[in-house]
């Protein structure tokens, strides 16, 4: 593992720097329109207004705030790959615990925005459930077990990597 680290430690470096960059671009970009976007504020009646706000915070907290948390944790783990003397920090220490949020919100995202749909339209028949399930859900069902895998990963491999800095 040393040798490929030593072979590519320009490349990770740009890993780093990349991850991180646009991990904090993500953050700046999330408080920004959380800021934003209610200030824009147009007429809609208070169910459909409730549902715009939530599917904001929803989107802000997915795309936005989780994905750039995850970048910045990306970022940590490959610098903590590359230095000897890094120390993990709070996020790659606590990386599984927000990949199980990702995790979480993947799936949850698509039932809730279904559900506040359901309210609004009040008008759901069983094939649109089915098509529903099918084109929303399943996949967001598989990223969420894909991005379980990861931070199970994370949790175990981590401690294995401190431990074989600490043999050489």
């Amino acid at each position: 593992m040393n040798e490929f680290i030593e072979k590519n430690r320009r490349l990770l470096n740009f890993y780093y720097i990349a991850a991180r960059t646009i991990g904090w671009f993500l953050l700046i970009v999330a408080a920004v329109v959380a800021v934003v976007k209610p200030l824009s504020g147009f007429e809609v009646d208070d169910q459909l207004r409730f549902h715009m706000i939530y599917r904001l915070c929803q989107q802000l907290a997915v795309s936005f705030v989780l994905l750039g948390l995850i970048l910045l944790g990306l970022a940590q783990f490959v610098r903590y790959l590359y230095e000897n003397d890094y120390k993990p920090g709070w996020i790659l220490r606590h990386g599984n615990k927000v990949l199980y949020l990702y995790a979480a919100a993947l799936i949850i995202s698509p039932v809730s925005h279904y559900y506040f749909q359901m309210t609004v339209i009040r008008n759901v028949s069983a094939v649109s459930f089915l098509l529903f399930f099918l084109g929303a859900e399943l996949p967001a069902v598989a990223k969420g077990l894909i991005f379980i895998g990861i931070a199970r990963v994370l949790h175990r491999i981590v401690p294995i990597i401190e431990e074989s800095k600490t043999l050489v």
